[in-house]
């Protein structure tokens, strides 16, 4: 709970001042519960799925609706904002790429659960790292963190999760390095500010004093 309200509810309630066609995908009944009595659409999906790119193939499934992209932005992101979406949902409509995500500043708050991510010329990931990347030999480097938030084409969403893991994704615990390894790209757009993503009881103390 936090401010009174689930912490999903608070994700939901924000995703869907950008987007007109939301829903909750999860494999816990506690959480689907809780959807249920704030009248906020929901699917339940299998336990057994690796990452929540796997579970977002199944909600789209389950939902038998076609889109241009699905986009699948993680449940702890209950700061979430239309200004961090917006240059996404940009990039999606200007230069439709098969997958995209987002970056953005590092924030003046620090916490160990971020994810770095560092891109090309062209706006592409080159790799993303739970260590601060890139490394400056000389002073500090600009860094960018990256918000957790992936979006699909529908085939390029049924062709990761037909996709073996791979050796980088499981060393660093990121589901995205699987897309890259195979030899695919992300396209990456740059948003205003790192939202905080809430992973750790550190976060969830931070995220309390962030409301009030």
């Amino acid at each position: 709970m936090l401010a009174g309200k689930p912490l999903i509810a608070h994700t939901y309630g924000r995703v869907s001042k950008s987007f007109s066609d939301v829903l909750v995908a999860t494999d816990s009944t506690e959480i689907g519960l809780a959807c249920k009595s704030l009248d906020i659409p929901y699917v339940i999906t299998s336990p057994k799925h690796e990452n929540g790119t796997l579970r977002t193939l199944e909600a789209y499934q389950l939902l038998g609706k076609e889109y241009d992209y699905i986009i699948n932005v993680q449940g702890d992101e209950a700061f979430i904002t239309d200004d961090v979406l917006a240059p996404l949902t940009r990039l999606l409509e200007q230069e439709q790429p098969m997958a995209a995500t987002l970056k953005a500043p590092i924030p003046n708050y620090d916490s160990n659960s971020n994810v770095f991510v560092t891109t090309n010329l062209n706006n592409q990931a080159l790799y993303f790292s739970r260590n601060p990347i890139p490394n400056s030999r000389e002073g500090q480097a600009k860094r960018f963190q990256h918000v957790g938030v992936y979006a699909f084409t529908p085939e390029a969403l049924e062709t990761y999760c037909a996709l073996a893991p791979t050796p980088l994704e499981q060393t660093e615990m990121l589901e995205q390095l699987r897309w890259m390894e195979h030899g695919y790209t992300w396209s990456v757009a740059t948003a205003p500010s790192k939202p905080l993503s809430i992973d750790t009881p550190e976060d969830f103390e931070r995220a309390k004093s962030f409301i009030k």
